[in-house]
């Protein structure tokens, strides 16, 4: 209930700077020979403004502006001047009727209207990124989170937060985060973004330290038409075919590595095991499997793969310590000793001589001696 209030306060203030007569968006206008404007595009019974560079080769990269805002409401400069803009640098945009009450329904008959007859736009229905800020990233995030809605194929999220507990690992999301804005709203953008890295999403996080919230229309400095610039690149680069395919090659691999973070080892083991299948030569990966088992306290089957991997190039500390946990867990003090001996003792860590783990074995000698200087 906090953050929905402060979500909504965060609206009437931004309502309140984008409705004064004279404001100024703290970026050159483009000129207009630079882009072409078609108003009240009809997609179902609604409406869309729709901007295209001019003399821009098709299809074009999408950028929607996702803002809870439907007729003349689509014309107000501020949402003008980030559709001209974004325009200007190569980006069809649309700005198009988003009703609050039916707001998902109205974002999946855009989408859908993409798809159909996204290509007479001269879009590329392949390259779709979605733009939202202040308490429209309240709104937005959870729809674009929803993992059915793939045809979204990046996000951008200004001075602004969601309750969200899931983010998609096949959705790059660039987060800007005004460091001047008020203490709950950077708080809770630094505890959404810590969520997605905890999950292994695909986010970036750009701090603008001296920017105030809606700072495109606030603060007039080049740091911040740089985030500008930022944004727009972010949108083409994360969107284009070879970004997208990097990203879709990565996905197994990082799902299983966010079932470490999150503590779930054994689907983090189930996961690797189908990877080494198909990479068996890959000792980064199958380090990463051992690591797994040991944490779904397989030791057995951690010990006997971590042992494979002997001699294939890893860092002994990277390799041994996990081997020796598990070997010693499996109940095989020799060769967890064994492990300890072959990480250098200046990268053998020092709480590993007191650690509980390793109690059956810390009164032996060889043992001892692995943390006496020169040992």
């Amino acid at each position: 209930m906090t953050r929905h209030l402060t979500a909504a306060c965060v609206v009437l203030a931004l309502a309140a700077l984008v409705s004064a007569q004279e404001l100024r968006f703290f970026y050159p206008a483009p000129p207009p020979a630079s882009f072409a404007v078609a108003t009240d595009h009809a997609y179902g019974d609604l409406r869309m403004d729709v901007y295209r560079p001019a003399k821009a080769e098709t299809p074009l990269p999408v950028l929607i502006l996702f803002n809870t805002v439907s007729g003349a409401e689509r014309g107000h400069p501020f949402y003008k001047a980030w559709a001209e803009i974004a325009a200007a640098k190569g980006l069809l945009t649309i700005m198009p009727d988003l009703r609050t009450d039916t707001l998902e329904q109205d974002f999946d008959l855009l989408l859908a209207h993409l798809a159909a007859a996204g290509a007479s736009l001269g879009a590329d229905r392949e390259r779709i990124a979605v733009y939202a800020g202040s308490g429209n990233v309240y709104r937005g995030l959870p729809v674009l989170l929803n993992p059915r809605r793939t045809a979204v194929k990046a996000a951008v999220m200004y001075y602004g937060s969601a309750e969200v507990r899931t983010f998609r690992r096949d959705l790059p999301i660039l987060f800007v985060r005004a460091g001047l804005d008020r203490p709950p709203v950077t708080r809770a953008m630094t505890e959404l973004v810590a969520l997605a890295q905890t999950q292994n999403a695909p986010v970036t996080l750009l701090n603008y330290p001296g920017g105030h919230h809606a700072f495109e229309i606030v603060d007039d400095e080049d740091a911040t038409r740089d985030v500008i610039d930022t944004t727009i690149d972010f949108v083409k680069r994360a969107t284009s075919p070879a970004f997208q395919a990097s990203l879709r090659r990565g996905l197994p691999e990082a799902s299983a590595a966010a079932h470490v973070a999150a503590g779930d080892f054994t689907a983090a083991a189930a996961a690797y095991a189908e990877l080494v299948k198909q990479k068996p030569q890959d000792v980064r990966l199958r380090l990463s499997y051992g690591e797994a088992l040991l944490g779904a306290s397989q030791f057995a089957a951690a010990c006997a793969e971590l042992d494979q991997l002997k001699g294939k190039g890893l860092g002994p500390r990277d390799l041994g310590l996990p081997a020796a946990r598990a070997c010693m867990q499996k109940g095989d003090g020799d060769a967890a000793i064994a492990w300890l001996k072959s990480i250098p003792q200046r990268f053998l860590p020092r709480e590993i001589e007191k650690d509980p783990v390793f109690a059956p074995v810390q009164d032996r000698a060889e043992f001892k001696a692995l943390f006496r200087p020169g040992g």
